[in-house]
C-alpha cells in the first residue's frame, strides 16, 4: 500500500471519498475547515469583548449555541492535523523545514506566505467555504458552484504562479 514512503494517490483518493461520504451520512454535510477558524475568531472576540461580538452578525452563527467549542469542525481540523502528523511520523517523512529558493530572503518568504495565507483565508470565508468545503463537498453534490470554483481556482492558480514564478527562480 505504501510505495517510497508515500501512499498511492488512488488509495488516498478512495479514502478521501469514503471520508467525505461518511461525513455526509454522519454529520449531515460534507468536509470543510475554514469555519473552524471563524469559530475560533468569534469565540476569541467574545472573550475579549462580549458586547462587541454580539453586534457582529457574521459571528452569531457560531456563537448562538450553548457550547461553540464543541463544534465538530474543530475536532475535524484537530484530527486532520494529528492524522497528518501521525502519517508523516510513521512514514519517516517528518522533518522541520523552511522551503524557499536559495536567492530568496527569509523575510520575503515569510511575508509572501503570510500574505497568501491571509488572502486565501479571507477569500474562503467570502466564498462561504474553503477548497474542501466548496470544491470537494460541493463537487460531490454536483453543485455548479463547486465546479465553477474548481475551474476558477485552477485558472487563477496558473495565472498567479506565472506572475510570482520569478520569486522562486
Amino acid at each position: 500500500m505504501i510505495k517510497n514512503n508515500f501512499w498511492s494517490p488512488y488509495i488516498a483518493g478512495i479514502g478521501l471519498g469514503l471520508t467525505l461520504l461518511a461525513t455526509f451520512y454522519i454529520a449531515g454535510w460534507g468536509l470543510g475547515a475554514s469555519s473552524a477558524f471563524s469559530l475560533l475568531a468569534g469565540v476569541g472576540v467574545k472573550e475579549i469583548s462580549p458586547e462587541y461580538a454580539n453586534t457582529l452578525k457574521y459571528f452569531s452563527q457560531y456563537l448562538n449555541v450553548e457550547s461553540p467549542l464543541m463544534n465538530w469542525v474543530l475536532f475535524e481540523v484537530a484530527g486532520l492535523f494529528l492524522g497528518a502528523l501521525a502519517g508523516a511520523l510513521l512514514s519517516g517523512n517528518f522533518k522541520f523545514r523552511f522551503d524557499k529558493p536559495e536567492k530568496m530572503r527569509s523575510q520575503t518568504r515569510l511575508l509572501t506566505s503570510f500574505a497568501g495565507g491571509t488572502l486565501i483565508g479571507f477569500s474562503s470565508r467570502l466564498a462561504r467555504g474553503c477548497t474542501s468545503g466548496v470544491a470537494l463537498s460541493g463537487g460531490a453534490q454536483l453543485a455548479i458552484s463547486g465546479w465553477i470554483f474548481v475551474i476558477a481556482m485552477f485558472i487563477s492558480g496558473f495565472i498567479v504562479a506565472a506572475l510570482f514564478r520569478r520569486l522562486w527562480s
